[in-house]
């Protein structure tokens, strides 16, 4: 059986391999010059500190199984670093609390008044059983079952909007509520942070070509589905293009952005792996050269700035955005001087799951065309994760109409 496989982001890699592995003659067309999709390693620069940056630090939870099952499909899966959920958060004033799925920790969490402290244990047991209302966002959810502002602001919000790409007072409940219960609420492993200490363009796209090998075609975007010869196809490409494959109506899903800011300086500035800035833009802070094993030039630290559902950023201009982020670090991490920096802006990074927004699945019109990509329904908010869910169940889906 012959199955072309139309976007080389995660959807369409999960489902080339899957296909590939049951025995299928896959061949998989990418319109970019490289595999990937919306998460890229930036084209080289010659002032570049190395590792090149990525176009956001992306990061996963033990909870992304299939994910992490990709990478090992793919010869990847050391090249991550698992670690027991504890996110440092950093406050105005300099000072550190840590975020981890423990009743010692939550009620340490210095950022949030004690009262607030004491009714966070209260609260998850009561979202173990609660249940979302139609238009309702997790900020309001939250509320109902006794939350304040503050909290949400300062507890709830460092760990919902890198998860969502949006505020916690803008998603869908069922969102937050699934993300709460499948990260936190689960088994203790669920809740682990995975983090990459490669490039995420080699340990996806780079390691996924070596696997496929001569079945990827790149620069060959794809005019018409009827051009390609074969049995059946997995469309994985963004909502529009999609769209505009299958002959159907856009389905006017709306954008989240991620902006990321690459930045070197003269001296180390973050004494963990990652943290968050509280009351800042700058919503996660990764020190890319420890963890990608490469010793910043001079004795200086290699920092990825990540701000998650940011439209407001996405207007400012290149040197400005810098300027303001690096003030930001530097006002609450101490003096540095910057050396070096890069900014990388994803204007169409996730879905943005307010509520009421509805995702296609799986199935199309065409019996011999299945759809494929993290914006579409797969159970799991627009993650690596779902990415990688919705191409192994577009190949599921081609195998059970086509048996090869």
């Amino acid at each position: 059986m012959r199955v072309a496989v139309v976007g080389g982001g995660l959807a369409g890699l999960a489902a080339a391999l899957d296909l590939l592995d049951a025995g299928a003659d896959v061949t998989l067309y990418e319109a970019r010059p490289t595999l990937g999709g919306a998460v890229q390693t930036l084209p080289e620069r010659d002032d570049d500190p190395k590792p090149p940056p990525d176009n956001g630090q992306h990061i996963a939870l033990g909870c992304f199984t299939e994910y992490l099952r990709f990478l090992d499909r793919v010869g990847e899966g050391r090249s991550i670093l698992r670690e027991r959920l504890a996110l440092p958060v950093i406050d105005e004033e300099s000072r550190r609390a840590d975020i981890a799925p423990s009743p010692r920790a939550i009620l340490g969490y210095a950022h949030l008044p004690l009262r607030d402290r004491l009714r966070l244990p209260l609260t998850l047991v009561r979202l173990r059983a609660a249940q979302s209302q139609p238009s309702e966002t997790f900020g309001d959810l939250l509320r109902r079952v006794g939350e304040s502002d503050t909290s949400i602001t300062r507890f709830w919000d460092v760990f919902i909007r890198p998860a969502l790409n949006l505020r916690t007072d803008e998603v869908d409940a069922g969102a937050g509520l699934f993300t709460v219960r499948t990260a936190l609420l689960g088994p203790r492993a669920s809740s682990d942070l995975v983090l990459p200490l490669k490039p995420l363009g080699r340990m996806h796209g780079d390691a996924a070509a070596r696997v496929l090998g001569d079945r990827v075609r790149l620069d060959a975007k794809v005019d018409s589905l009827d051009d390609l010869d074969a049995d059946a196809i997995v469309v994985a490409t963004p909502p529009a293009e999609s769209a505009r494959l299958l002959g159907e109506p856009d389905p006017g899903l709306e954008s989240s952005p991620i902006v990321s800011v690459h930045l070197l300086f003269d001296r180390p500035l973050l004494r963990a792996p990652l943290a968050a800035l509280l009351g800042s833009d700058a919503h996660w802070v990764f020190d890319r050269g420890a963890l990608t094993g490469h010793e910043a030039p001079g004795g200086g630290q290699y920092l990825t700035v990540v701000s998650s559902g940011v439209p407001e950023l996405m207007e400012i201009r290149g040197r400005g955005l810098v300027e303001r982020i690096a003030g930001q670090l530097t006002g609450r991490l101490g003096r540095a001087e910057l050396v070096w920096s890069r900014v990388s802006r994803e204007p169409n990074a996730t879905v943005a799951l307010r509520p009421g927004v509805v995702r296609p699945g799986a199935a199309t019109s065409r019996r011999d065309v299945v759809r494929a990509g993290t914006w579409t329904d797969t159970g799991w908010p627009a993650t690596m994760e779902s990415a990688v869910r919705s191409g192994r169940s577009a190949a599921r889906r081609v195998l059970d109409t086509f048996p090869v």
